[in-house]
């Protein structure tokens, strides 16, 4: 599962950064950050890197002390929430104790937190993560074979078509197309969204000719003969 953190790259927010950075990498998903990019503003570059992630999350910390009480935030932040929203992701935002959002989060969508007692907050969102990670399930690798066909697949010319679908029960999931990485080793294909339960089917198109490959279970099955070290 990949997840776009959006935060504010100021000194006095880096050490929070770097616990949220910490935890999302706990729960081995691939994170996803315009920090390299730079400038405070929404880029293409950053919506391209917004529009890769399966969730956006977003660190709305204290900036500008507002006149009477409360605190504005990032507006970058805000655009970045605001743009993957658009764009049907799942959201959420840790929001800082006093900041000023304007009720803009239903109570699913954000997460309140002091700087002084994080650790609420980041259970919290620990759960989350393993509730999203469940439902966009795992990606999993497969290799192309016989090793003539992969060849040619992993080329990529622009006659032969590759796609996988899974299935669960007897039902099918749409085709999606999807392409193929030559690598050492042989081609493969990363399939995204695999339950345990799921069979993995390929298909590769060649001009007129069909390659399909039975409904598949993912595991590896080991044939085991008795014998050997006691």
């Amino acid at each position: 599962m990949k997840i776009f953190l959006a935060f504010s790259f100021r000194q006095e927010d880096k050490s929070l950064v770097n616990y949220v950075e910490q935890l999302l990498a706990s729960q081995y998903v691939h994170i996803i950050t315009g920090e390299r990019l730079g400038g405070e503003q929404l880029t293409p570059a950053v919506q391209a890197r917004i529009d890769q992630a399966h969730v956006l999350v977003g660190l709305l910390t204290r900036r500008d002390q507002k006149i009477g009480s409360g605190w504005t935030t990032h507006q970058w932040v805000l655009d970045e929430i605001a743009y993957a929203r658009a764009q049907k992701k799942r959201v959420i935002a840790l929001i800082e104790d006093g900041v000023d959002v304007g009720g803009m989060y239903q109570s699913h969508e954000h997460i309140v937190f002091k700087r002084d007692n994080l650790l609420d907050a980041l259970f919290i969102l620990s759960e989350h993560i393993g509730q999203w990670k469940n439902e966009f399930g795992r990606t999993i690798k497969v290799q192309i074979l016989p090793e003539s066909l992969a060849k040619k697949v992993g080329i990529g010319t622009s006659t032969v078509l590759c796609k996988h679908r899974l299935c669960y029960q007897g039902k099918y999931t749409e085709w999606c197309t999807v392409t193929p990485v030559m690598e050492p080793g042989g081609t493969f294909i990363y399939v995204e969204g695999v339950q345990d339960e799921h069979l993995v089917q390929i298909l590769v198109k060649d001009n007129s000719t069909i390659w399909q490959s039975p409904a598949t279970s993912q595991w590896m099955s080991v044939k085991l003969s008795r014998g050997g070290a006691d």
